[in-house]
């Protein structure tokens, strides 16, 4: 056979076989020659190149060993943009096998790979939609398995945690191969941590370590759970789990972290042990591999002396941790929070742990699990330094205040001596610091370049080309400048600081033409500043004294109740009744010693038992150290009153006063420890001003003020004194009661006279304006409808009275048949009202059983701290009807914010805002119409008013 048959007939061959192996034909030929290019030319790249692209946004992690290491990876929009191209070139190459060789079996394997690329792609809708069809179409359990892994791992990002824990259930009863089974495992530890569990947590880190085939996520994984042994309590599991971590040649990071931890769960049963690890961290202190890790290790010696008792030389050790500079991010919050820590805990020295938790609040991370408790106790400890230096400086200067002029003047002059003195100490200290900084920073950098010249000379390799003395050199600039970025003047922007403000701090700087300050003259200019704030007169002596008063009161109540220091408390509460025995807070004061006794088992609190009764009978902690649930049965006497409260404001909206006074005498006398006695109170002096004479007004309004002093009506009360004295300076006052008018009269100011009185006295020719008191609910309708048309005037709709047709005037006989059909219609006192309120709350009411409103309240907690920090929302939950539970979140101070928090309810963020499948209802509901609606409990009803009404 000659050359072109021979050629001709392999042609012909060819075609033939790729006739059998076409995609509609399943014969074994086609089957394997698909499969073949499907995985060899579609699949298997893109695995690999996706491989590639997850090691490389691991390596780029940066952790935080002080913490518990994060499960995956965190994604952001920057690692995303960084690997778009890759992450499309994936596509790509998956998309080979789905559009020319949909016969073979990599078809699912290619789904599931694009999939994971719209997932690191942050288009977590995309691959969702594609994890479900793989799931859905795929006969292949392993790739089924996978898809539903990842949808898992997609759920938790968007914290959809219902639907990822019904996946997690689902794959329960599936039997999953090693790969499958890791991730499985990894992603129900990462589901147990978004819901803060750490049992779980642990468990299911522990069950994912035989699945692991790659040597550095095995690593990482136990080094995670070896610290979840030690947070939580358990050295011995943790010191197993280190001591793998060291036996497997881990990372150089994790090898160190890991012998730094193993020494903070070994037993320190003898002084042999103690001396080993000591000499454990001295030697890693002395390593120089280790000089960018030396602010870690004196922190964790400072550990090691915690667990001895010795606070001493641990704080010793975090002070050094906290002047020298190292690689490790937050590595100095974690020192200053120790230290608080110390101070607070073990030495209460509450003022010196203020300065260290402030510090550290400052500069935690806001990701670390314990951020809101440390930003909290920061506060706590900061209002505690508020109150303690309040005393102590009041205190000196009320001495000061009690010395004869000469000796005054010659304590102030010795006080700032001293402090001139430490001052002098303070900056030559500093100037010796700086110096011996300097000659190690010379001694250092002649080191470095002596080994720098000796590496090159001796490998023949120029300096920039050498990795390891790179290395060292950039370590010795991060020590010193800080990790900066390469730019023109890196020296100026030192801590964010610009070219252009360190200009103007040089120019602002003192220059040889300024005058320079003496120290004589500081001196004389501190000593009269002293001089000036002691107190010299009585006025202002009382004034230190009731600072110190109250700062004794709230230091007390901060000891009992934020800082759970009983001793403390009680011996505060005890110097405050034995330095002011005629406090306005004894009442109070009595109560918390009770409390403090009693839980002591003393018998004293039988002393403050006998105070409270004696001298405050009728008051609430008289009544509370006999039923502690008195609280609660006041709070349903409390609705009770608010009822009688809004019926006696609509007779006196309806100018019947006398039937307003009936339901005030009947509130005062049934609810006697009401919380609105200032509202009624000031009803009380409305309804006097419009049927008594005005000299029985200013005796109640006077009467009102010394009753109430911290009611925030007394803004009202005030401007309606001035109203009255006025009028009285102008002989302007009626002398007589006013007549009551029919309700369809207009009604007229109640303190001035009348046009025929008026016209007898001899006044200015400019006409007279009226003053008009206003009620605080009249004041809150002119409010809200000045906002309305303000409103209107930006284009909103206007929603107040003025937006309504106007009705036509009614005649006499009309006003008289009105005012009949007014005293005979009987009046709704639980009909809700519309009328602007001074609180609005927030109700959720769901199924009492629904799985998904499991922990609803803690879930709340941790978002109104996360989202409405500043609005302090309290969380009160109670049974609705018998299958229901309604959560009551209060308060707003007005509609419109209340709203807002109502509508925001329905972002995935919100705790309620990715329920599907179960009925819940939210509203927004005012106080007063809280109380009725407790009453009533007309679900249906309310909704229906707040559609029509709002």
């Amino acid at each position: 056979m000659n050359k072109q048959s021979l050629y001709l007939y392999f042609i012909c061959a060819s075609l033939l076989l790729l006739a059998g192996c076409s995609v509609e034909r399943k014969n074994p030929l086609s089957k394997a020659y698909h499969n073949t290019t499907a995985h060899y030319n579609g699949y298997f790249l893109a695995r690999e190149k996706l491989k590639a692209i997850e090691a490389g946004i691991q390596s780029k992690v940066v952790y935080d060993y002080n913490q518990v290491l994060p499960i995956f990876p965190p994604l952001d929009s920057a690692t995303a943009k960084a690997n778009a191209t890759d992450l499309e070139d994936v596509v790509k190459k998956a998309s080979f096998p789905i559009q020319w060789h949909k016969n073979s079996k990599w078809i699912d394997d290619s789904y599931v790979l694009i999939g994971k690329v719209r997932y690191y792609q942050l288009n977590f809708g995309d691959a969702a939609k594609t994890f479900r069809y793989v799931n859905s179409s795929s006969k292949d359990p392993d790739a089924r398995h996978e898809a539903l892994v990842w949808l898992m791992r997609t759920f938790l990002v968007t914290e959809e945690l219902d639907n990822a824990l019904a996946v997690s259930e689902y794959l329960k009863k599936e039997r999953l191969n090693k790969e499958n089974a890791r991730e499985l495992y990894l992603a129900r530890a990462q589901y147990a941590y978004l819901q803060s569990d750490t049992a779980s947590m642990i468990e299911n880190l522990r069950l994912s370590l035989p699945n692991f085939e790659e040597k550095d996520a095995l690593a990482r994984t136990r080094f995670s759970l070896a610290r979840l042994y030690q947070l939580t309590n358990q050295p011995k599991e943790a010191y197993a789990q280190y001591n793998k971590v060291l036996r497997r040649n881990p990372p150089y990071d994790l090898g160190f972290f890991s012998r730094l931890y193993i020494g903070q769960v070994s037993e320190l049963t003898d002084t042999q042990d103690r001396n080993r690890i000591a000499g454990f961290y001295q030697k890693l202190l002395k390593d120089s591999k280790n000089t960018e890790y030396r602010d870690k290790i004196l922190y964790e010696m400072a550990q090691f002396e915690l667990r001895q008792q010795h606070y001493d030389k641990a704080l010793e050790h975090l002070q050094a941790s906290l002047k020298t500079t190292g690689s490790l991010q937050n590595q100095k919050a974690y020192s200053y929070l120790l230290a608080g820590k110390i101070y607070f805990e073990h030495l209460n020295k509450y003022n010196l742990a203020q300065a260290y938790y402030d510090s550290a609040a400052q500069v935690y991370p806001q990701n670390a699990p314990d951020y809101a408790a440390v930003v909290e106790r920061s506060k706590v400890l900061t209002d505690f330094a508020t109150q303690y230096n309040t005393i102590v400086l009041q205190d000196s200067l009320l001495r000061l205040a009690r010395l004869s002029e000469p000796e005054r003047m010659q304590a102030v002059q010795t006080i700032v001596k001293q402090e001139e003195e430490q001052r002098v100490q303070k900056e030559q200290l500093q100037q010796n610091q700086q110096l011996t900084q300097q000659r190690q920073n010379v001694t250092v950098n002649s080191n470095q370049n002596n080994i720098a010249i000796a590496s090159t000379s001796s490998t023949g390799i120029w300096y920039f080309d050498n990795p390891a003395a790179m290395a060292t050199a950039r370590s010795e600039f991060v020590r010193r400048w800080g990790d900066r970025p390469l730019q023109d003047n890196w020296r100026l922007r030192s801590r964010g600081e610009t070219t252009n403000q360190v200009q103007i701090a040089q120019e602002t700087a003192i220059t040889p033409d300024q005058p320079v300050i003496s120290a004589e003259e500081r001196t004389a200019n501190q000593v009269q500043t002293y001089l000036q704030n002691i107190p010299q007169t009585t006025a202002a002596i009382q004034q230190a004294e009731k600072q110190v008063e109250e700062a004794m009161f709230t230091l007390g109540n901060i000891y009992s109740q934020k800082l759970k220091a009983p001793a403390r408390a009680t011996e505060t509460f005890e110097q405050l009744l034995k330095r002011f025995p005629n406090t306005e807070h004894a009442a109070e004061t009595y109560y918390s010693l009770y409390l403090l006794y009693d839980r002591a088992g003393d018998e004293r609190k039988n002393i403050y038992y006998a105070k409270l009764k004696q001298q405050f009978p009728g008051s609430t902690y008289a009544q509370l150290v006999d039923d502690p649930s008195f609280l609660s049965k006041n709070a349903a006497e409390n609705v009770k009153a608010r009822i009688l409260y809004d019926s006696a404001y609509t007779y006196y909206e309806q100018q019947k006063y006398k039937e307003a006074s009936n339901f005030l005498a009947q509130l005062d006398s049934q609810y006697p420890l009401n919380d609105i006695s200032d509202k009624a109170a000031f009803l009380g002096v409305m309804i006097t001003a419009r049927t008594e004479k005005p000299q029985a007004l200013r005796e109640h309004l006077q009467r009102f003020k010394s009753g109430y002093p911290k009611s925030p009506l007394q803004v009202k009360a005030d401007q309606l004194l001035a109203t009255y004295t006025d009028l009285e300076q102008k002989n302007l006052l009626r002398q007589e009661a006013p007549q009551v008018k029919r309700p369809d009269e207009t009604a007229k100011s109640v303190l001035t006279i009348t046009p025929e009185e008026k016209a007898s006295i001899v006044i200015a020719p400019e006409t007279q304006k009226e003053e008009s008191i206003v009620t605080p609910r009249q004041e809150e309708k002119k409010e809200a409808q000045a906002q309305n048309k303000q409103s209107v005037k930006q284009g909103q709709p206007d929603t107040s009275t003025a937006a309504l047709p106007k009705q036509p005037v009614a005649s006499d006989s009309t006003a008289t048949d009105t005012a009949t059909a007014n005293k005979t219609a009987p009046i709704d006192v639980m009909a809700y009202t519309s009328a602007p309120d001074t609180a609005y709350y927030f109700v959720l009411i769901y199924p009492t059983a629904a799985p998904a409103f499991k922990d609803i309240t803690a879930k709340y907690e941790k978002y109104n701290s996360s989202f409405y920090k500043n609005e302090s929302i309290k969380i009160d939950s109670a049974a609705f009807t018998s299958d229901k539970t309604m959560l009551v979140m209060r308060s707003f101070s007005d509609y419109k914010t209340a709203r807002s928090f109502n509508i925001k309810q329905k972002a995935p963020q919100a705790p309620v805002g990715r329920i599907r499948g179960v009925e819940f209802t939210t509203f927004v509901i005012s106080s007063a119409n809280y109380s009725k609606f407790l009453q009533k409990k007309d679900l249906e009803a309310y909704l229906t008013f707040l559609r029509t009404n709002y």
